[in-house]
């Protein structure tokens, strides 16, 4: 096993071994609760499409115990050699979906991202970043949340190119604009919306930005 540390953004481990099938997309299912809120976020790619992880979880739930209600932000990809977006609700520079999901109240925060994949067929990787991170959100009955988009790029040919090399980086921004009409469709008709988009650039991370380089 190696371990290489891509400076202080995070670090890329590389085992060399029988390769690993790709993750599969989680599957979020829907709280039913009459209190229930909704979380609305988008998830995809920049240029191409790859994979990546996003965790959530409930900050309010007892110690020890696993949240049923906690989930990933993670694009659905597909496609044997060039991976792509599946069906997008939007495309262009970013491309992705816009997801929904109904959330018991409380409050939340997406924490430590990930991403994994194959070396040349030779073995799997899988990097995350070198600080914890956390981006709370509160879920409010009868109310919609947006917490932004979150996107992965390629930093090949970018300023980030000789800390980063092939890694990439993510994007999480207010999006709001091209989200939300979308949400829209899918959430109660009048349901209220705040976002909670969380400034990234407060963790100093090169991996982790609110805008490209």
């Amino acid at each position: 096993m190696r371990l290489m540390r891509t400076g202080c953004a995070g670090v890329l481990i590389l085992a060399f071994a029988v390769p690993r099938p790709a993750e599969a997309a989680g599957r979020n299912e829907d709280y039913q609760g009459a209190d229930a809120g909704c979380l609305i976020y988008s998830v995809g790619t920049v240029a191409i499409g790859m994979r990546f992880a996003f965790p959530y979880a409930r900050l309010d739930t007892a110690a020890g115990r696993k949240d049923p209600w906690s989930g990933r932000i993670e694009p659905r990809v597909g496609g044997a050699v060039f991976l792509r977006i599946k069906d997008p609700d939007f495309a262009g520079v970013e491309s992705g979906h816009v997801v929904v999901r109904c959330l018991p109240p409380g409050r939340y925060a997406v924490g430590d991202f990930s991403f994994g994949g194959s070396v040349l067929g030779l073995g799997s990787y899988r990097w995350r970043p070198s600080r914890p991170v956390s981006l709370p959100f509160s879920v409010r009955s009868g109310e919609a949340t947006y917490i932004g988009t979150f996107m992965r790029a390629p930093s090949l040919e970018t300023s980030l190119e000789p800390a980063l090399g092939a890694a990439g980086y993510f994007v999480v921004a207010d999006r709001g604009e091209r989200d939300l009409p979308i949400a829209k469709r899918r959430l109660p008709h009048g349901m209220k919306v705040v976002t909670e988009v969380t400034d990234v650039t407060a963790f100093g991370m090169e991996a982790l930005r609110a805008a490209a380089p």
